[in-house]
């Protein structure tokens, strides 16, 4: 079948752009448009399987399929090299052992911080599950108030390195609380509705614990290796300890890749399941088992592992460009004319909401994410999804398990070894990453209803399983704006 476009007429209809073999009798037109809608016209094709009663094929394209592919054996090469250079570092760190090592101010503590992170990161769950205003607002006032007690240890090192660190990390606290000022009203308001109003609607089976646990057991060997390398670096002395440097680095770029491979697997994973309650009422056939399967087997599995490279550079960037703009108030024309509108061009490329079209319809990663933001634009809610603080929830709650974890560890460091405060501060360091992707993988699992949500409102804004949530807030916005 022909791939068929669609345009957003200014009463929003959707109305069919081209035609084909196969192609649809005459014109489609969407279920009754949301009230709220903006009238848009999308220049580029949607390629939706169940859009209104719109029928398009889902399409990956021949290179997005052979790129995803080269991205999954490119990652298992990856963790395959990890794994040999654990070994080669644990090799040379017990033929030529650094007299000055003391595994009790290094190893211990960073499998500590591994520890403290899972327990941190379960109970960020838990609290969103069980009270979600109190889980926002909990993590707005204890991102920097455990920041700020972490830069306590960090400065107690007392060498420049640490003073430099230590003020960077005062200057994100502030940011951070003034922030959590900021954050306040009907924003708040709504992002403690949307967390529990999709959480419950989501109705998640028992099963789905199961998912996060193997998960989380995946993470923890991971990290058991990766501490034990991290440790060999320091206990190891040689010709090839020459190049440390590179190693540590090779092991932080390891680090990150797959824990947020591991964190987008728990995220498509559980909006396979959401998306079919959502959408349908049901519970999705084959449940946990077939979403979990269906994802580490699949096509989908080689898409997470290109988007997990991808999403954190581009909101990265994005954040760059919203802070600019900020410190500038808007008047500075370089960063509203290019950092805005390139990291805004960029949203619509790539984007983590993409992935839910990745679990549910197969897609392509980039083509996922080009359909879903050209959704949230014709609804007219793409401000609204780009400026919820559930984002930001995920985000803190990850910083606060990444300073206790740093908190903690560093505080063992620097008992255990006060000759040689220095060491403090690596560990330290580590920590609070380890902390941080350990709960940023946790709280996948509320992260993806949130999201699961909007797609399923952008698809069909008369569903029934959806309530009136968005539409509710989008009229209180108008509201607002005209006051």
């Amino acid at each position: 079948m022909a791939r068929q476009g669609v345009v957003v007429g200014g009463g929003g209809e959707i109305t069919q752009a081209g035609s084909g073999s196969g192609s649809i009798a005459g014109s489609a037109t969407a279920p009754a448009a949301s009230p709220h809608q903006v009238a848009v016209e999308i220049d580029e094709q949607i390629y939706s399987p169940a859009f209104g009663n719109i029928v398009v094929p889902d399409s990956r394209g021949c290179c997005s399929g052979f790129t995803s592919s080269v991205t999954r054996v490119v990652f298992i090469l990856h963790l395959l090299a990890f794994i040999a250079l654990t070994i080669f570092l644990g090799v040379q760190a017990s033929s030529r052992q650094n007299p000055t090592y003391k595994p009790f101010a290094n190893f211990v503590p960073l499998a500590s911080s591994v520890i403290v992170s899972i327990i941190a990161g379960c109970f960020w769950v838990i609290l969103a599950v069980i009270n979600p205003p109190k889980a926002i607002k909990t993590s707005l006032w204890a991102a920097p108030v455990l920041a700020l007690a972490c830069d306590v240890v960090i400065l107690l090192v007392g060498n420049g390195a640490a003073l430099g660190i230590g003020v960077l990390i005062v200057v994100v606290a502030i940011a951070v609380a003034l922030y959590s000022c900021w954050a306040s009203g009907p924003r708040l308001q709504h992002a403690t509705a949307v967390l529990s109003t999709s959480l419950n609607a989501a109705h998640l089976p028992p099963t789905a614990s199961c998912l996060v646990v193997f998960v989380i057991l995946a993470a923890f060997g991971y990290m058991s290796f990766w501490t034990v390398a991290i440790s060999c670096i320091a206990a190891a002395e040689g010709y090839f300890m020459n190049f440390k440097m590179a190693y540590v680095v090779a092991l932080l770029v390891s680090m990150a890749w797959t824990m947020q491979v591991l964190r987008y697997f728990v995220y498509v994973a559980v909006a396979k399941l959401a998306h079919t309650r959502l959408v349908y009422g049901v519970r999705m056939p084959g449940g946990t088992v077939e979403a979990f399967c269906g994802t580490m087997m699949g096509p989908s599995f080689g898409d997470i592992c290109m988007g997990a490279v991808a999403v954190p550079v581009i909101a990265a960037v994005r954040s760059f460009a919203r802070a600019i703009n900020a410190v500038t108030k808007g008047n500075d024309e370089f960063c509203q004319g290019c950092c805005l509108a390139i990291s805004d061009k960029l949203m619509g490329r790539v984007n983590r909401w993409g992935f839910v079209h990745v679990g549910v319809r197969g897609k392509a990663f980039c083509v996922a994410s080009r359909d879903v933001w050209s959704l949230f634009v014709l609804r007219g809610i793409s401000k609204l999804v780009d400026s919820d603080l559930t984002g930001s929830f995920c985000f803190l709650s990850a910083v606060t398990g990444g300073a206790l974890a740093s908190l903690v560890a560093g505080s063992w460091a620097l008992a255990m070894d006060k000759e040689h405060k220095e060491l403090a501060l690596p560990v330290a360091i580590y920590s609070f990453l380890i902390g941080y992707y350990m709960c940023r993988m946790i709280i996948a699992w509320p992260q993806a209803c949130v999201a699961t949500y909007h797609v399923a409102y952008a698809e069909n804004p008369q569903n029934p399983h959806l309530g009136t949530l968005i539409p509710d807030h989008l009229r209180e916005l108008q509201a607002l704006a005209t006051d």
